[in-house]
């Protein structure tokens, strides 16, 4: 899934929870972590959106340390140690990362690629709908799909009393 569609699939749940409070200060510094674990993921990947703008980083990971995409940084182990810890520490905002994180493992499974969330120790790539109905990412449908989600996020908003303007 591209940088969009993490970023777009992320908003929805925050957008149908916090309803006509989604911008008060505290939530918008939630959707902030949340944004970010949306697109943490693909920092294994130099040519993605947040592999561009932290390339040491990227690079390191790829070069150095031989992970490949979609592998260890895109574990369900990653967000659900953030979670425990989170939990542990009272601390909404690394809970709000955990759940990006986890919102961008599952953009993932919607594409024929899916993701091997039990890396390492089951290596198969898994998806949450049948291969057949799957999309590639950047393809037309996954560019749809962004649409889609942006009309639910907009109608759910502004019938909820968000005022958008």
């Amino acid at each position: 899934m591209t940088f969009k569609g993490h970023i777009s699939l992320a908003i929805l749940p925050l957008a149908i929870y916090y309803q006509d409070n989604i911008f008060q200060t505290n939530n918008l510094i939630i959707l902030g972590f949340v944004l970010l674990g949306a697109i943490l993921p693909d920092i294994d990947e130099p040519n993605s959106y947040i592999g561009r703008k932290i390339p040491f980083i990227s690079i390191l990971l790829k070069d150095m340390f031989n992970i490949e995409h979609r592998t260890i940084t895109h574990t369900i182990f990653i967000p659900l140690m953030i979670a425990i810890i989170a939990f542990s520490i009272n601390n909404e905002f690394l809970l709000a990362l955990s759940f990006g994180i986890l919102m961008h493992d599952v953009g993932d499974m919607l594409t024929k690629g899916g993701v091997p969330i039990f890396y390492p120790f089951i290596k198969t790539n898994i998806r949450l709908l049948p291969k057949k109905i799957t999309f590639y990412t950047a393809s037309p449908v996954e560019y749809l799909l962004i649409i889609l989600i942006w009309g639910i996020i907009l109608f759910y908003l502004l019938n909820n009393g968000v005022n958008l303007l």
